[in-house]
């Protein structure tokens, strides 16, 4: 891992566009490398127009300049864990050796009328996307007896890391209470309005290179030393059921952790996916950090602040730092890295030695998970 950048997250960046702002990310990230536009020979970066090809990563071969080794595919295969695994196995298999991942997005604020194919066949019935994921967060307290306080808690004490970094949309609102999480409106019963992500603009860019570019590197080398993926079923389409979320991610954690060699108790600080406060309680039992049924509790201990034995989204997450579509799964990487690095706006009050960013979406049918280290 060896550059990164994040443009200014904002509820609205008018009148920079979605290209303008992926500009300025890639050759960011490219910049903190220490190395130049001309070295990337990998791309998974949705290109957003004008000219090329809406989507497809190879329209930026007349940007990079020269002929493209290797691109990514599908919108969510270029952010996040997920492309940055996809990335770093094109890298292992000799495809490329300077990869770029990442985006972004401007003009978020458009009209909502038209859902769209995703969830066309839901929408109609109320199956918004945070009802599904509500869904999902009913049956763990119905089964486990998880309190509305609980998940409050995560949402306050994420919005309030967020409250105190100058870089987040959320900056200098707060401090939050429980009951200040508890005191908003519902938007789809557990959750409410506090308890569910922002909805920003701005754009985020990662840099992986093979191993031999070490010597060419600015910044101190960060590891990805593994990393898993699970998926229950397509986006959207079908409400989850709490079944089928908890078994969705368990094998994938194995596996990272068993390819990094490390345990849940080694991490030092978790970039976890926070579209709502009960997806931390999810991961964190999904990571086996806590046991099934235990996230509440765990939570609620104070483990997750950043002076707990599991710092949560210190920059704060979705909830407070930014959401900027598929790009703020590549944010929670771009975390972890700046955590490892030493040079987090708000670092956590320990040493940290292994971070690990996870991904997800679909009402809880998709989990995708990466651990970092120095």
């Amino acid at each position: 891992m060896a550059g990164v950048y994040a443009t200014r997250q904002a509820r609205s960046l008018a009148p920079a566009t979605s290209l303008e702002l992926i500009l300025e990310a890639v050759r960011g990230a490219v910049a903190d490398a220490g190395l130049e536009l001309g070295d990337v020979d990998g791309v998974a970066v949705d290109w957003p127009g004008p000219g090329g090809l809406v989507g497809d990563c190879a329209s930026w071969a007349p940007v990079i300049g020269h002929e493209l080794a290797w691109v990514g595919s599908a919108q969510l295969d270029n952010a996040g864990a997920r492309g940055v695994l996809k990335a770093a196995a094109a890298i292992q298999a000799g495809l490329c050796d300077v990869a770029v991942v990442g985006g972004g997005q401007s003009g978020a604020y458009t009209s909502n009328v038209d859902p769209g194919a995703v969830t066309e066949f839901v929408t109609w019935t109320g199956a918004s996307v945070m009802a599904q994921f509500a869904l999902v967060a009913q049956r763990h307290m119905h089964e486990f007896g998880t309190t509305p306080e609980q998940l409050a808690t995560v949402a306050a004490t994420i919005r309030n890391n967020g409250s105190v970094n100058p870089e987040a949309i959320m900056f200098e609102r707060g401090p939050y209470a429980v009951r200040d999480v508890l005191a908003s409106r519902f938007v789809a019963e557990p959750l409410h309005l506090l308890d569910c992500c922002l909805v920003g603009e701005g754009a985020a860019a990662v840099v992986l290179v093979a191993a031999d570019r070490r010597p060419d590197l600015r910044q101190p080398a960060v590891e990805l030393l593994g990393g898993g993926m699970g998926f229950g079923d397509g986006g959207y389409v079908a409400p989850p059921s709490l079944t089928k979320a908890r078994e969705v991610g368990t094998s994938a954690a194995r596996r990272m952790f068993g390819l990094a060699g490390v345990r849940p108790s080694d991490v030092d600080v978790f970039c976890l996916y926070d579209a709502t406060s009960f997806e931390v309680i999810h991961h964190l039992e999904t990571l086996g950090v806590c046991e099934f049924g235990e996230g509440g509790p765990f939570v609620e201990s104070g483990a997750i602040g950043r002076d707990g034995s599991a710092p949560v989204n210190p920059d704060g997450g979705c909830l407070a730092f930014a959401w900027n579509g598929t790009q703020q799964m590549t944010l929670k990487v771009i975390e972890c890295i700046r955590q490892l690095r030493g040079t987090a706006v708000n670092p956590v009050d320990r040493d940290v030695d292994v971070a690990v960013a996870t991904n997800a979406g679909s009402g809880a049918n998709h989990i995708e998970m990466a651990v970092f280290g120095k």
